[in-house]
């Protein structure tokens, strides 16, 4: 038993070694979650950071037989390589292994595990509310999960056995893990992850596309609280942003709306309905924040 309670898994696999899988790694290798970490990542760039991080005990840059060994195998990739990666993985995989990821979107997810071929699958949804700008095996580091929530989204179809193992994972990495339907996950972190990024980088944008761009020099540390996470990874964001675009673009057109009630509000030097506006934006602020 770890110092948690927690049995070890004999041998835990992570596909994706950046901030996520890399974190992971760092905390399931330092807490004894498993006896042995094996680690696959297709950045040939990153193989040689991953290996002098020593985050795993093998490593290659795609599935391999050694695979097999493993009973949890974490999908720390991008949510467009899921498919991709899921079928690399399955000729290697054990039957009774548990599957598992950490995207940020998970409809298309379970959709895609309810293709025949991936019936027999012990596969349970994750998403770890945890990150940072920062990106790569480098930027991993411990305690990333420790007081972060960590949501699982389980079907109809997902093995009770499944959801405990992989909730007691998350929750001796320090997580508080609750359960979610798929779709309302999407739709909810649309509004409170997807749009937030979006508008990051859409105003850094806008600044630069201005008549003084040099004006982000000498901004304060608000505009750069508001836009650390223009930071990110454009890839990985792009990717999150086109496969929720169901539930992001509504979220987009709410956002105009509100934008154009505070334009008209300015335009008309109409103080008292763009006080209004603000306090109310303000009030539903703090009322989360308490």
């Amino acid at each position: 038993m770890s110092a948690s309670g927690f049995k070890p898994f004999g041998a835990l696999a992570v596909v994706g070694l950046g901030l996520i899988g890399g974190s992971f790694a760092r905390d399931v290798r330092r807490l004894g979650l498993a006896r042995q970490i094996i680690g696959y990542d297709n950045n040939k760039a990153y193989l040689k950071e991953i290996s002098s991080l020593n985050l795993v005990d093998y490593l290659a840059a795609t599935p391999d037989e050694k695979l097999a060994e493993a009973e949890l195998v974490l999908l720390a990739v991008p949510v467009k390589a899921f498919a991709e990666v899921l079928a690399q993985i399955r000729p290697h995989l054990s039957t009774s292994a548990i599957i598992t990821d950490s995207g940020s979107v998970k409809s298309p997810l379970l959709k895609i595990m309810s293709a025949p071929e991936y019936a027999e699958m012990r596969f349970v949804g994750g998403h770890p509310i945890a990150g940072s700008e920062h990106f790569g095996p480098n930027a991993a580091h411990e305690n990333l999960f420790s007081g972060k929530r960590f949501i699982l989204t389980p079907s109809q179809n997902t093995d009770p056995d499944v959801i405990r193992r992989v909730r007691e994972l998350w929750e001796s990495l320090g997580a508080i893990v609750s359960e979610m339907d798929a779709e309302i996950h999407d739709k909810m972190f649309a509004s409170v992850s997807h749009l937030p990024h979006l508008l990051a980088y859409a105003s850094i944008q806008a600044i630069a596309n201005s008549e003084t761009p040099d004006a982000l020099g000498h901004s304060g540390a608000g505009l750069k609280d508001f836009s650390r996470i223009a930071s990110s990874s454009p890839e990985m964001w792009t990717d999150i942003f086109l496969e929720n675009s169901m539930n992001l673009l509504p979220r987009i057109n709410t956002f105009k709306d509100v934008l154009a009630a505070l334009e008209d509000a300015i335009n008309n030097k109409d103080k008292e309905k763009l006080i209004e506006l603000l306090a109310r934006a303000k009030t539903e602020r703090d009322r989360w924040m308490t």
